[in-house]
């Protein structure tokens, strides 16, 4: 199980690092350029370009959705490490749980 937590506790730092990372790029270049406002987009499909024009609210939006894709990171993880060591019950309650975690993400991104 060590192995396990470990690998868990490197996801959730990684996601959360990368996560400050860009929000924090996304207020340096807010302070940077005092005529760029840090509008916030409302589409996802919209964030590859705002990076690239390197607009504060790129940065915010992909950090956002970093901090929001972390815990989904656990739970596949959790998903691959019980099946690994053969925790069957354990892994069919993380497949619920992503399950769920997909279906709740569908029903946000329709409406």
């Amino acid at each position: 199980m060590t192995r396990l937590n470990i690998t868990i506790s490197r996801v959730l730092v990684v996601g959360l690092l990368a996560a400050v990372a860009f929000m924090l790029a996304g207020a340096v270049l807010t302070a940077a350029r005092p005529g760029l406002t840090a509008i916030h987009e409302t589409s996802v499909a919209d964030i590859p370009r705002a990076l690239a024009h390197l607009e504060p609210s790129g940065f915010f939006d992909l950090g956002l959705l970093l901090l929001l894709a972390t815990p989904v990171a656990r739970v596949i993880a959790l998903l691959f490490g019980f099946a690994r060591e053969r925790k069957w019950l354990l892994s069919s309650f993380s497949l619920i749980v992503l399950v769920a975690l997909a279906f709740s993400a569908y029903l946000g991104l329709r409406v």
